[in-house]
């Protein structure tokens, strides 16, 4: 035995370092992005080249200590043959950190000399404090990879201690409850009339730029599409039924079991469709992936794009938070939502019925504690409502019809002109960044006036599939003409 095979305490005695289970001469494993088997070949040598989305990740295991190399090695080749190549990655990155702060080799040896009892008294005491949540999953990972391969003292049994280390708070879904992840009402409909002006003009754009940018925003948008979903995609996943009628085929990730690879089908906005026509007949070169884009660089450019349309930088997961949020202040049952996100369980789709509420709070301040409006703030929990006297024409038609019988003159201009506007008057103008309000405030007063009155003669609960489409236009609608009157109130006005 060596020097290497011993470690020396905190007092001073020699202990020796346990046996490790032997690395495979090969791992096979499948890589989702690039949908085919890959090998890692002798995963005993120092550097490893894996593919990861695209791109090549160097792992250089070098940790200053043979048992501790070895013992990282084996847990991450675990993690790769379970098929998690990002999960390895962040793992890895875990113990770069750790290793450079000099805490990975006091864990590490504490994992091969202590007892399951020992070491839990010294995650509690020093460990836990000096790690931060990601480095803390990583060890903790790596003690269950110990546990199962009983590694020094650890057993199979000992994996319900491991689950139990006290860990670090997670506040999961903050911004989806404060609404800090929420792109505004004014900044979806910049997005969507980008979108629909891509779309009307998608064969007479010279460049490619603007239906990339399209395409990808759409899926990001319509469906809540994580980058790495978009980056994934391939022409063989867009299937044309005629020519407005798309679906796309997506992988939905994060699945657990049986579920792993599992695909679902969504069928693209009809008007939409013609980005998608066009970017598909005008692509450059063989490339394998639709956009020819890795997830990274989806996510930055999603950014970019936003902040060019709407003024404000968001990213996709800002794009899918909204995504989800619209459907639940739109009406959908939990179990919908949950298919939707593509989840295993309705844990974040009831987060989500949660923030409804309080958005719908916003509402019922802009209506003024109107006592009947308290029916109408209730669809948004899921309570069944309908408005017959909103919907005197078939919804295809028109978003609400919320303005029959009321005079709408005088409220603004707009730049593109109402005659070659494709929306509902109206109900449009005012979540449209085309629309130039007068200065009055007593104009906006009165339409509000008269749409809270429209508000008041909404029947009892019957069926919420009926009115859904009409209590997101009329929330959307109330909240924009209150900042409208508030900005012309307080003197402002918009920017051409």
């Amino acid at each position: 035995m060596t020097e290497h095979d011993f470690v020396t305490a905190s007092n001073g005695v020699q202990s020796p370092l346990p046996a490790l289970p032997a690395l495979p001469p090969l791992v096979k494993y499948f890589d989702r992005f690039g949908r085919r088997e890959q090998v890692l070949r002798n995963p005993a040598t120092e550097k490893w080249i894996i593919p990861v989305n695209g791109q090549k990740l160097t792992i250089d295991i070098d940790f200053g200590h043979p048992w501790i190399e070895s013992f990282i090695k084996g847990h991450l080749v675990d993690i790769l043959t379970r098929g998690s190549v990002i999960t390895l990655q962040n793992y890895y990155r875990a113990f770069c950190e750790l290793n450079s702060s000099g805490s990975l080799r006091t864990i590490i040896f504490a994992v091969a000399t202590e007892p399951p009892s020992a070491f839990q008294n010294m995650w509690i005491d020093t460990f836990r404090n000096s790690l931060s949540r990601h480095q803390a999953v990583a060890i903790r990972s790596a003690l269950r990879f110990a546990c199962e391969w009983g590694v020094g003292q650890w057993r199979s049994s000992d994996v319900s201690l491991v689950r139990s280390l006290p860990g670090h708070e997670l506040s999961k879904y903050a911004g989806v409850r404060n609404g800090s992840s929420m792109v505004a009402t004014a900044q979806q409909s910049m997005l969507t009339e980008f979108l629909d002006q891509t779309a009307r003009n998608a064969c007479r754009l010279r460049g490619l730029g603007e239906l990339q940018a399209a395409g990808v925003l759409a899926l990001a948008f319509q469906f809540g599409l994580r980058r790495t979903q978009i980056a994934s995609l391939e022409k063989e996943d867009f299937v044309f039924h005629s020519d407005d009628t798309l679906h796309v085929r997506v992988e939905l990730l994060k699945q657990r079991g049986q579920k792993v690879g599992r695909t679902v089908n969504r069928r693209i906005q009809t008007s939409w469709v013609p980005i998608f026509k066009e970017w598909s007949a005008r692509r450059r070169g063989p490339a394998q992936k639709f956009f020819d884009m890795t997830p990274d660089q989806v996510g930055a450019a999603i950014s970019s794009w936003m902040e060019e349309i709407t003024g404000k930088r968001h990213s996709g997961g800002d794009l899918r938070h909204t995504s989800a949020q619209r459907l639940v202040d739109a009406g959908v049952s939990r179990e919908s939502l949950t298919d939707f996100l593509g989840h295993t369980d309705v844990t974040a789709a009831n987060v989500y019925f949660s923030s409804s509420s309080t958005q719908a709070g916003l509402v019922n301040a802009a209506m003024g504690y109107s006592p009947a409006y308290q029916g109408v703030a209730a669809a948004a929990r899921g309570d069944l409502i309908t408005a017959a006297e909103l919907l005197s024409r078939p919804i295809d038609q028109q978003i609400a019809g919320i303005p029959h019988g009321f005079p709408i003159t005088g409220i603004g201009a707009c730049k593109a002109g109402q005659s070659s506007c494709q929306r509902n008057p109206v109900l449009a103008c005012y979540t449209c960044h085309k629309f130039l309000p007068v200065s009055e405030e007593r104009v906006h007063r009165s339409l509000l006036e008269d749409m809270r009155e429209v508000v008041r003669r909404f029947d009892q609960p019957e069926r919420l599939a009926r009115v859904s489409p009409a209590m997101m236009q009329l929330r959307l609608t109330l909240e924009a003409i209150e900042e409208v009157a508030e900005m012309a109130r307080e003197g402002g006005g918009h920017d051409d």
